[in-house]
Order: structure tokens, then C-alpha cells, then sequence
């Protein structure tokens, strides 16, 4: 057996999870240089390990001589960073042990047998970018943790104009007497430089800072100088940066105004027996196409989709007037309590036909499924037919004979069609139906077949996206379904609001999908999901916590303390319960059955439309940084499963699951 000497001049013996404690409470060890050399003295050591965070300066020069001299122990390094590994590597060390190689490594260098093919890898390696860096025009240098220079290639001293020992362990106000380098990471582009050697240089580079294990472990700084001619052509992009960052703000103020006017109340609900989902894909930020549902809070739902005939800013103004209007009156009635669908139309039809142009025309569906009398009341101007497939698994179309709405030629009339035998709906504006296909056909002949056996919005999409080739008009559709009701298996429980009941409601759920035969992978994923949501249930609805505030907590690291104060058994949150309702279910499709979660909280709920109006948002064009909005949590469940429903309150949710058998 050899003798192994650890050492390290900055060890802190608390961290017993570090391995390299580990290692000093079982080998012999030494802390600071002078130690170091008497020992090295004294006892002679077969091999020495160094930790490349705590070897300062002075103990790098003793570990030089070590190497160099006739009769030298093995050296070799635990790697805190890989931007540590050029510091040894320029000194001759070859042999690199990482957090998982370290206790296998030491044994293999107490046994004497330890295999140095893979360190001597790691050495050509390192040699090899060495060599690479060195050979490109750009300055290259690398930063430890504590911001010294561990390597510096040709091209940064040929620039800065310095050699290795002015670089070398020094750092970056070292080198320079002015330098733009802020933050934990910056693109620089024309800055002037100064260094302590008096050269005055303009750069553009990038700096970027190091993380492993949400620790800084260094940083890397790539640079070069920019020309006159440069200078010129940079100024040229930047009138195009502002062009388009002016284009941009237009866009963002755009989007904006157009999510202002858009009124989503039901997307993402449940409503009686009935789901309501919709999908918005303009071909512009600005488009032809806008939709609108609301809730009419007397058990009748209104949904719309207006398509104003031709492209741009004109299409985009008249869609913009026609929502903007219906919305008012809407809301006018709901607060009168007097809403009538006719008179309302009667309203739009005289106030939007003075405000088109004498040759415009404006298309527009509109809809009110009334639970009350199970019946949907439809008013359809130029549309296609409202799809509905019934409970015997046909097809039908609900059409009404109205044309388009001219300036000179705006005639009503409303349908109404009975509920009670219909599986679900699909409401549409043309851009889905006359879509190409890839054998050049369009979209229309497929999108029955397609719809009838979809069991939710992103179940028909996946279909549409296989099939669609490309699109050349903005696309809006609604997909309303029913409740299954030929139920299969179904396992209902309540927890109490604490993190152990909710682990083990996520442990039954998994039970009861391994019994539904769902395969372990989709298991998975939807346990995952489950679990934002048993989550939610517990901090929105339980324990009554705003996103505001369980951000500020996490900000403040009492997060934690909070949710273990709050929900042990002496808190009066703890009695609060969370129902956990778990069905199978066949659908209307051969092969195929629907997995459903319900939980229930005992919270005030939330407003729904807040959030699912940015999911029904296809995104393309705008991209929604949902950081900034609330629920972040129900946008990674809703890209989880195949659908996602809440009632009215906003206390129950269901996540749902098609399953292909």
C-alpha cells in the first residue's frame, strides 16, 4: 500500500458532502505551503493530490519543484472546474480527478495501479486546444473562479502587446487600466481598452462567466481589434439594428393592443358538460383574423371568429373595429342581464357596415351553446359549416345561409341545433380548411376525418401538423368537446394539505395509471404534471399564496420554512383537503381511451382567462415570455398532457391524457 498525502490550503472540514473532505479524513493531510515542504521532507510520500481550488500561488511553485525533481511522488488534481485544469496542466500534472473519480482514483493511487490512459487523454486534449487557441487571430484567455488568468493564447499577447509573465496568474485590472467588463456576462462591441502598458485599443469581444452547480468556476474572454473599415460597416448595421428594433417595438405595442381588445373567457374551462379550447395562428401580428368567447354567466357561452376579407392594415383595422364592438355590447348586456344574440347582431351588422370600404367584405361565425336547453345557436356569414360529430359517430355540418357582410348587403339569420346526441364541435375560420397539403390537395376533404377523432385541441393539431404543408391564411378554430361518459375504471380520495399526503396522491395516481396499462414513460410524464398541479392545489388554494408572494419568499430563501410552518399537522391549514378524482374512459374512437385527473383545493380560485388567453396563442410570430405572467406552472403542465381544464372558480382542474391502445 502507498502513502497518500492530501493537500489544501483552504479547507473547510464543515462540507462533509465534498468528497475531498471526505478524502482528508482518511488519508494523511497538510495545510499551508511551509507543511507541505516539511512533509514532503519528512515523510516522503508516495503520491501527493491537490485540490485545484484551495493550491494558492506559492504551494503551485513547490508542486513544480515536486515534478521536476529525480525521485517525484504522483501527482495528481481534484478538478473543482475545468477552467482550472490549463493552471496544472502548464506545470506537467497529467492526472485529473473529478467529483465521481476522486475516491476510485485515490484507491487506484494508494494500489499503485492506476491506469493513466484516460489523464493522458485529458493532457493531449487540453494540448490540442492549446494549440488551436493559439492559432487563430482573436484573443483568447481563461479566468479561475477567482478571476486569474490561467491561460492566454499568442493572439491576446500579440495584441495587448504583453508576454506570458505580465498575463500569466494575473487579472483583468492587471492588465487593463480601463475596461467595459460589468456583470456576469456582456457582449462588447467598439469598446476602448487602456492597458497598465499604456496601448490604447479599440475591441469587440465577448466575456462569459462559468457555472457548475450554480457556482461561478470561471470565465472566458474572447476579443479582437476593429478596424476603420469595420467601424464603418458596424455603423451601417446599426441603422439596420434600429430599423428593426423600431419595426419590433411596432410589433410589441401591436401584440399588445391586440390581446387588449381580444375577450377570452372560456378557453382552458369547463363549462356544464362541455370544454372549451381555442387556437389562434395569425400569419401577422396585425392579422385579418380575431376571436372572442365570453361567459354570459346565465349557463349560455358566446364565441365568435371574424375574417376580415383581404391582408394588412386595412383587414386588421376592420377585425379590430368588428371585436372591439361585439365585446362592448356583450358586456353592456351581460351587466343589463338582458342578453339577446339577435339583437346584438342586429346592433354589429349597423354599426360595421358604414365603417366598410365599398369593396370589403367581412366573414364571421358567431355561436351560443345555451346548457340550459342543451341547444347552440349559430349565425354564420360566408364561414364554413361548424363541424359536429355525434354520439353515433357521423359527421354533420351546422350551416346558415348567410353571405359575407358587405357595405350595401348585411342579411341575419340564426339557426338553432340541438345538443343532446353531439360528441363535440369544431368552429373554424378557412385558413384551417384551405391549408395545403403535401400532395398538393387542401386541408378541407381531411379535416372531418381528422376532427372526428381528435379527443382534444392539441390531439387535432398533431394530425393537422402531420398533414399541413404550409399555410397562406391566419388560422382560428374552437374545439368545444363533451364529458366521456362510457367510464371504465374511476378511484376518488381526499389528502390533508401537507407535502407527505400529496406524495402519496401522486404514488396513486401512478397506481392507477399502471392499471389502466399506460405505459411507463407517458406515466412519467404525467405524474410530472400532476404534481405542478397537486402543487398549486397546496400554495394557491390551501395555504392562499400569490404568485407575488411565493416568488418574494423564494427570493428571500424562506420558501421552505414556510410551506413546513404552514402545513404541519398543529397548522389549521393542514385539515384543508384536496379531492383527487382519477377515470378512464372510452372515447367515441376505436383504439383509444382518456386518462383524467381532477383535483379540487378549497381556495377562491383564480381568474382563468388571465392565463389561458397567451395559451390559445399559437406563438409564431410573437414569442410570449411567459417568466412575465402568472402560471408558469399551468403552461409546463398544459405542454405535458393532452389537455388541461379548469371550472369557472378556478379551484378544479383536469389534466387529461389520450391513450392510443
Amino acid at each position: 500500500m502507498k502513502k497518500i498525502l492530501i493537500y489544501n490550503s483552504k479547507f473547510n472540514f464543515c462540507d462533509i458532502s465534498d468528497p475531498f473532505c471526505r478524502m482528508v479524513a482518511e488519508y494523511e493531510h497538510v495545510f499551508g505551503a511551509e507543511n507541505l515542504l516539511k512533509k514532503l521532507e519528512e515523510e516522503k510520500p508516495d503520491a501527493i493530490v491537490f485540490d485545484s481550488e484551495g493550491t494558492d500561488d506559492e504551494c503551485l511553485k513547490i508542486i513544480s519543484g515536486v515534478i521536476k525533481s529525480a525521485d517525484a511522488p504522483k501527482t495528481a488534481v481534484y478538478l473543482t472546474s475545468d477552467s482550472n485544469l490549463y493552471r496544472f496542466a502548464d506545470i506537467g500534472i497529467n492526472t485529473f480527478f473529478t467529483k465521481h473519480s476522486l475516491p476510485e482514483g485515490i484507491k487506484q493511487l494508494q494500489n499503485n495501479g492506476r491506469d493513466t490512459k484516460y489523464a493522458s487523454l485529458i493532457h493531449r486534449a487540453v494540448e490540442r486546444l492549446r494549440d488551436l487557441a493559439n492559432c487563430v487571430e482573436h484573443g483568447i484567455m481563461v479566468m479561475d473562479a477567482a478571476g486569474r488568468i490561467n491561460f492566454v493564447n499568442e493572439g491576446a499577447k500579440s495584441i495587448l502587446g504583453m508576454d506570458g509573465t505580465e498575463l500569466n496568474h494575473r487579472t483583468l485590472d492587471d492588465v487593463f487600466a480601463m475596461h467595459p467588463y460589468i456583470g456576469e456576462a456582456s457582449r462588447f462591441d467598439e469598446q476602448p481598452h487602456t492597458t497598465r502598458k499604456g496601448r490604447d485599443l479599440l475591441l469587440s469581444g465577448t466575456l462569459t462567466k462559468i457555472y457548475e452547480d450554480g457556482e461561478k468556476s470561471g470565465s472566458i474572454l474572447i476579443f479582437y481589434p476593429v478596424s476603420v473599415r469595420a467601424i464603418d460597416r458596424q455603423k451601417e448595421l446599426e441603422l439596420l439594428k434600429y430599423q428593426e428594433r423600431y419595426h419590433s417595438t411596432q410589433q410589441a405595442a401591436a401584440f399588445k393592443k391586440q390581446m387588449l381588445v381580444i375577450k377570452d373567457e372560456i378557453s382552458g374551462t369547463k363549462g356544464s358538460r362541455f370544454f372549451f379550447e381555442t387556437y389562434f395562428k395569425p400569419l401577422d401580428i396585425m392579422s385579418g383574423d380575431i376571436y372572442g368567447n365570453m361567459n354570459i354567466k346565465d349557463g349560455r357561452y358566446f364565441l365568435y371568429i371574424i375574417d376580415a376579407m383581404g391582408k394588412g392594415l386595412s383587414a386588421s383595422v376592420t377585425a379590430l373595429q368588428s371585436s372591439s364592438f361585439i365585446n362592448h355590447a356583450v358586456e353592456l348586456s351581460i351587466i343589463k342581464n338582458d342578453f339577446d344574440m339577435g339583437k346584438m347582431l342586429s346592433s354589429f351588422l349597423h354599426y360595421i357596415r358604414d365603417r366598410l370600404m365599398e369593396d370589403e367584405a367581412l366573414c364571421a361565425v358567431f355561436a351560443m351553446i345555451d346548457t340550459n336547453t342543451d341547444t347552440i345557436s349559430v349565425s354564420s356569414f360566408g364561414m364554413p359549416p361548424i363541424l359536429a360529430k355525434m354520439k353515433d359517430g357521423s359527421i354533420q355540418r351546422l350551416r346558415t345561409p348567410n353571405m359575407p357582410i358587405m357595405r350595401f348587403m348585411a342579411v341575419k339569420e340564426i339557426t338553432d341545433f340541438s345538443l343532446k346526441d353531439v360528441d363535440k364541435l369544431l368552429i373554424y375560420s378557412d385558413g384551417l380548411s384551405e391549408s395545403a397539403t403535401a400532395d398538393g390537395s387542401l386541408f378541407y376533404d381531411r379535416l372531418p376525418g381528422c376532427f372526428g377523432k381528435a379527443v382534444t385541441k392539441k390531439h387535432l393539431l398533431k394530425m393537422v401538423n402531420e398533414d399541413i404543408t404550409h399555410n397562406e391564411d391566419d388560422i382560428t378554430f374552437f374545439f368545444i368537446s363533451t364529458e366521456p361518459e362510457d367510464i371504465i375504471a374511476e378511484d376518488s380520495f381526499s389528502v390533508h394539505s401537507c407535502a407527505k399526503d400529496l406524495s402519496n396522491a401522486a404514488e396513486r395516481i401512478n397506481s392507477f395509471m399502471e392499471a389502466q396499462g399506460v405505459d411507463h414513460v407517458e406515466i412519467s410524464t404525467f405524474e410530472f404534471a400532476a404534481g405542478e398541479m397537486l402543487m398549486n392545489a397546496l400554495e394557491h388554494g390551501s395555504l392562499g399564496l400569490s404568485f407575488r408572494q411565493k416568488q418574494d419568499m423564494i427570493r428571500g430563501g424562506v420558501y421552505d420554512e414556510f410551506i413546513a410552518e404552514r402545513t404541519k399537522e398543529s397548522s389549521p391549514d393542514y385539515s384543508k383537503e384536496i379531492r383527487i378524482r382519477c377515470l378512464t374512459a372510452r372515447t367515441g374512437t376505436d383504439g383509444q381511451k382518456l386518462v383524467t385527473v381532477e383535483i379540487t383545493d378549497s381556495g377562491s380560485g383564480f381568474n382563468v382567462s388571465e392565463i389561458f388567453k397567451f395559451s390559445s396563442f399559437d406563438g409564431n410570430l410573437f414569442k410570449i415570455d411567459t417568466k412575465k405572467y402568472n402560471g408558469r406552472g399551468i403552461f409546463i403542465t398544459d405542454n405535458l398532457v393532452d389537455g388541461l381544464y379548469y371550472s369557472d372558480k378556478g379551484n378544479t382542474v383536469q389534466i387529461v391524457k389520450v391513450i392510443e391502445e
